[in-house]
């Protein structure tokens, strides 16, 4: 009866995700309602009350779904680099609505912050970098590579023929750690 239940939630968790995905081609965020998103999604206002106390709310834990996977990827010490960011990418152009949503800043202006100030992040991209830089200059390269490697990311997404994950992650792997 459990996992009944979790599948259920899961379930419903998905689909008030993916109205929040299509209201927001449509509009920003401050303009979505809950009515509103709860009839998109076909799922009672208390049902959606149950999970999310508001439609930030819910964009939070889409956005968190992200950050777990991007930081399970890096805190693997064995994980190979441009295989990491190629999982990464793999996620981005499964969740290619979402993923154009909010990186292009029409959603959550602080998201790109939210990445780029993960610790493991951070200490994964710190750990590659060349050591011709003195510690001095770490913080402007680490947001010199990181920005720029978003950037990429962004431009890639709105391709209309987007190259495929693994030849994006290859040429960020090659920006990264040149």
């Amino acid at each position: 009866m459990e996992k009944k239940e979790d599948r259920r939630t899961a379930m419903t968790k998905r689909m008030l995700k993916d109205a929040l995905i299509e209201m927001l081609k449509e509009k920003d965020i401050y303009h979505i309602s809950i009515r509103g998103l709860c009839e998109r999604a076909d799922v009672n206002r208390t049902t959606f009350y149950k999970y999310y106390g508001s439609q930030f709310d819910l964009l939070t834990d889409m956005e968190n779904d992200l950050l777990s996977l991007l930081a399970s990827l890096v805190r693997d010490p064995e994980a190979d680099t441009k295989k990491a960011i190629e999982t990464a990418c793999a996620y981005l152009e499964d969740h290619l609505e979402f993923a154009r949503q909010i990186f292009n800043n029409n959603v959550d202006p602080a998201f790109p912050q939210k990445v780029f100030s993960m610790e493991s992040v951070k200490e994964a991209i710190m750990k590659k970098r060349d050591d011709r830089f003195e510690d001095r200059t770490s913080e402007y390269l680490y947001n010199y590579m990181t920005y720029g490697a978003y950037r990429v990311v962004c431009v890639w997404l709105n391709k209309s023929e987007r190259e495929p994950p693994c030849e994006i992650a290859g040429i960020l792997a090659k920006m990264l750690l040149s």
